[in-house]
């Protein structure tokens, strides 16, 4: 080990606070960023590990290929994996049978050779008996098992129930759709659905492709709906023996087809690879394209570029308050301490030191400070994330669907992270070590380097000699002097004369200060984003629509044009809902019956908000404004709970004989490029539901200004040209709805939406007289349990087989649902976390900076106290010095965080429309209180430092 090693590791010894402080912010600033990395890479795992255990690994799917579309994909190198799943034809069930089965099934083959560890695709879920593993067995969906079926194309041999181990025969067939106003036509599969529109189509099916027969294996839970194309519509798997994929390829029917779903070894590839296959101009085969989006997006790629983009500028102004932060806190340590030491680098330079061993000396500091702050920072990091998870493990793990919450340890993120640590002390020491080789031993010796005027002094110094007064003694005391006495005027001195030191030590306050109000903006951007962005859904996890003019219902609910018998409904709805609370495992919501009303809102109760809402139109001349608006009716019993949530009055609101309305007002809308939260509402009053006069089958388009005057309606005649009536003339009646209280939360039953709702109980349903019926809705909590869910959903079918008026359509959307809450969790958990570690580097800057410099003066303190300054006019000098130190360090401070929060201003409005910029009032109030409590700190550990040596020995110091 060389003398000047030697002499670093002394120098560090001595100066234990400052080393053990140096040690903390590296550790503090490596923990942040390891912390940071690791969490992102585990949370991204167990969201990679979720999406893929429920719906595969595949990446893309191109639907309806052709021979030498499957060979490309089989000889490509980048396709990594490959699955292919023939559609052999459509198999009818008759219009006896569809209410309950559905119209058709489509028989495709069963997938197999999948992957034990990564399978390319989840199969479905097998409720009886098993998956076909031989030639001639067939799996069908779970409501045929036992089902005893009208004639059909699906037949028993014995002609009873379809059970295990029936045998039964598939007719397969083509559906043709025809478009009833030109006549053309096209061959329907499974790739478009079962939807026709009857009003412009019909649809012929001719059973010409054949017929599988085979042995029922077993039943499969059918949902009809995937994400990918050859897993669409309700099916009937048959084992592929091999020449079935070739089969539906060669034949000339336009009813068969084949899907490839694949993943390729450079995730960015899968999507193109797929769009190509299936755009080709020539192509007479009907083809589709879809990518894995709820997998890759989690993998970093994802068509949503806006708010990738907002997320990467935001990652990188927080890795630059990271690096900033551990700068400023190393830098301002060696900066002080190279400052106080000119003696000892003069010293050293006049023995013969070089420039370089003397930068070596600074430098070999620094890495012996990374050398034990590297690594506490590594396992600091790494604890905070064990800890943070273990803390919310049980929540992630039951967001997670049971999953088990780990840290994935990465060795390249660790990587990283110490390197950008080494970066940092490198970046910090090296200033600090130009300046100490710089050091000649005669401004050693007289200490020019420690104090220099300020150019501001020297030109009033010369200003003074000319006036002849360099040689008077009088000093006139000025501002600071008048006001604190002669410590002030000491103190301002020593601020002037040493100003490099003040330099530091207010740069060091002013990292701080925009620390603190950055760390809270940044929580204040990101609890924004995760609350306009995800929509947890929360305590929505089996969610039941309900109609009673679908096909299922017995339709005596049912009115003329589409309408229902409101309080018929409501009674039939009260009597269910009383049924399935019984229901196990689950918490029911209420339930809610939604209509849509053409509205006319007064002026006065809008704002321009109401332009960012879904195909909103803007205000009208008057201020007033027509369009659609949701009119919710909830049961009484969560009617009564959400006005006492709001604090409202009952009798007011509870009145049956004067309903009034409650506005939402907060929605979230995103227009598939940017997200925006919009209040529209700033006034109550009454609405006007409208019903328009019967105009010879012709449909009100909408309310506008009339060039001469009032309001006009508009309708496009039998030519489709524009033509228009008087309001007066144009509206037949008008039903008012009070709206007596504005709300920004809704009841849990009532979903979110990006158009104007209005929420009223169900005892308030002859409000609805002049509105559209559209659905009523119900939901269960399961505590984020999918399996619960299916579960819960299996018993309230059981109970609404009671219900023959009601038609229940059935959606599971736990799943989703964790992912949104994971999502949210990890962000607000980010925020915290973030929060608090800034925090520290940001009272330890403040903490090292202000006390080593003032420890750092014994010598100065001690000749202040020699020549008869007593205690109390030495603690207003040092009050002077901080409060100037402070001051300007808030107002540097400040101006670099307001720099900062107007740059992240600028990547919300990238993806986040309506977020506003503003000051940020409360962080810069607790800035404040920080920093004053901090340099209060330091300044009490400091003195009591400087009080444990005498005099004597203070001034006999050469170092510190």
């Amino acid at each position: 080990m060389s003398i000047f090693s030697r002499f670093a590791l002394r120098s560090l010894k001595r100066n234990r606070t400052r080393t053990i402080v140096s040690i903390i912010g590296v550790a503090l600033s490596v923990s942040l960023i390891t912390a940071v990395l690791t969490s992102v890479v585990s949370l991204t795992n167990m969201l990679i590990e979720r999406t893929a255990s429920d719906e595969g690994w595949w990446y893309a799917e191109a639907a309806g290929i052709t021979a030498e579309d499957l060979e490309r994909l089989q000889n490509d190198q980048e396709v990594t994996d490959l699955t292919v799943i023939a559609d052999l034809g459509t198999v009818s069930l008759g219009e006896d049978n569809s209410d309950i089965f559905g119209k058709y099934l489509y028989a495709k083959t069963w997938p197999h050779d999948l992957d034990a560890s990564e399978p390319l695709i989840s199969t479905p879920e097998i409720v009886a008996g098993r998956a076909p593993e031989a030639p001639g067995e067939i799996l069908l969906p779970h409501p045929l098992q036992n089902a005893e079926l009208a004639p059909c194309g699906l037949t028993a041999a014995d002609g009873g129930p379809i059970e295990v181990g029936s045998r039964i025969t598939l007719d397969l067939g083509t559906r043709t759709v025809t478009n009833r106003e030109d006549g053309a036509s096209v061959t329907a599969t499974a790739i478009r659905g079962d939807y026709i529109d009857e009003t412009a189509q019909t649809e012929t099916y001719e059973a010409d492709l054949g017929r599988i027969e085979g042995t029922v294996v077993g039943f499969y839970r059918a949902y009809g709906y995937s994400s990918i194309y050859s897993l669409q519509g309700n099916i009937a798997y048959v084992y592929d023996d091999g020449s079935a994929v070739d089969r539906a390829i060669t034949d000339d029917s336009a009813a068969t087809w084949v899907g490839a779903i694949f993943r390729t070894a450079n995730l960015a590839d899968a999507e193109p690879l797929a769009d190509e296959i299936v755009n080709v101009h020539e192509r007479t085969t009907d083809g589709a394209s879809t990518v894995h989006s709820s997998l890759i997006r989690w993998m970093g790629v994802t068509p949503d570029t806006a708010i990738w983009n907002t997320l990467y500028q935001i990652a990188g102004i927080l890795a630059a308050v990271v690096m900033v932060a551990g700068i400023s806190l190393v830098y301002n340590s060696f900066a002080i301490s190279v400052a106080e030491r000119t003696r000892q680098f003069g010293l050293l330079s006049s023995l013969g030191a070089s420039r370089r061993q003397l930068r070596r000396t600074v430098l070999t500091e620094a890495l012996v400070i990374g050398v034990a702050g590297i690594p506490a920072g590594l396992a600091l990091g790494l604890a905070g994330c064990y800890a943070v998870f273990g803390i919310l493990g049980e929540g992630i793990a039951l967001m997670a669907g049971g999953a088990e919450a780990h840290v994935a340890v990465s060795p390249v993120v660790l990587g990283i992270a110490a390197l950008l640590g080494l970066v940092t002390l490198l970046v910090s020491a090296w200033i600090p070590a130009i300046r100490a080789s710089r050091v000649s031993a005669v401004d050693a010796i007289r200490q020019v380097r420690d104090v220099r005027l300020s150019r501001r002094a020297q030109r009033a110094q010369r200003r003074a000699a000319h006036r002849g007064e360099r040689g008077s003694l009088a000093r006139p005391l000025g501002l600071a002097g008048k006001v604190f006495g002669i410590p002030g005027f000491i103190a301002h001195k020593n601020l002037t004369r040493a100003s490099s030191k003040g330099r530091v030590t207010v740069a060091a306050l002013a990292v701080s200060v925009a620390l603190l109000i950055t760390s809270g903006s940044i929580a204040d951007v990101m609890s924004y984003a995760s609350d306009t962005a995800v929509d947890t859904m929360e305590g929505q996890d089996l969610l039941l629509y309900i109609d009673a003019t679908g096909a299922g219902a017995d339709q005596t609910l049912a009115l003329a044009d589409g309408k229902v018998d409101g309080p018929g409904m409501q009674d039939a709805l009260a009597r269910f809902y009383a049924d399935v609370q019984t229901v196990d495992g689950a918490t029911p919501n209420g339930y809610m019956t939604s209509y849509v009303a053409d509205a006319l809102i007064p002026a006065g109760m809008l704002n321009d908000g109401i332009m960012g809402l879904d195909g909103s139109a803007p205000l009208l001349a008057n201020g007033s404004w027509y369009g659609s608006v949701y009119v919710n009716f909830v049961d009484d019993a969560t009617w009564n709970a959400y006005v006492e949530e709001l604090g409202l009055d009952s009798a007011e609101f509870c009145d049956p004989a004067h309903p009034r309305a409650i506005a939402v007002n907060s929605y979230d809308v995103n227009n598939g490029e940017t997200y925006g939260n919009y209040r529209p509402f700033k006034d109550t009053g009454s609405i006007a539901s409208l019903e328009f006069a019967d105009l010879n089958g012709h449909f009100v388009s909408s309310i506008e200004d009339d060039p001469a005057g009032g309001l006009r309606a508009m309708y496009y005649d039998n030519e489709g040209n524009p033509s228009y009536l008087p309001y007066d003339e144009a509206v037949a009646n008008t039903q008012e709805i009070e709206v007596g209280a504005i709300a920004e939360t809704r009841p849990v039953c009532v979903d979110s939406s990006g158009t104007l709702q209005l929420i009223l109980p169900s005892s308030a349903i002859g409000l609805s007289a002049n509105s559209g019926y559209l659905r009523a809705s119900m939901s269960f909590d399961t505590g984020g349990d999918a399996a619960r869910a299916t579960d819960v959903q299996e018993a309230v079918e059981d109970i609404a087989e009671n219900y023959p008026e009601l038609d229940i359509t059935y959606m599971n959307v736990a799943q989703g649902n964790l992912q949104a809450r994971l999502m949210a969790t990890t962000v607000n958990t980010f925020i915290y976390c973030f929060a608090v570690i800034t925090g520290l580097i940001a009272v330890a800057n403040v903490f090292n900076t202000l006390a080593n410099a003032l420890i750092l003066r014994q010598r100065e303190f001690a000749m202040l106290k020699s020549v008869g300054m007593g205690n109390r006019a030495f603690r207003r000098m040092i009050a002077y010095e901080c409060a100037s130190y402070a001051v300007r360090g808030f107002l540097i401070g400040s101006a670099l965080a307001l720099f900062v929060s107007w740059g992240l201003y600028q990547s919300m409005m990238l993806s986040y429309s309506t977020y506003e910029f503003h000051l940020p009032w409360v962080q810069i109030g607790i800035a404040v209180v920080v920093v004053i409590a901090v340099i209060v700190a330091s300044v009490m550990y400091a003195l009591r430092r400087t009080r444990t040596a005498s005099v004597v020995e203070a001034l006999r110091e050469d170092t510190v």
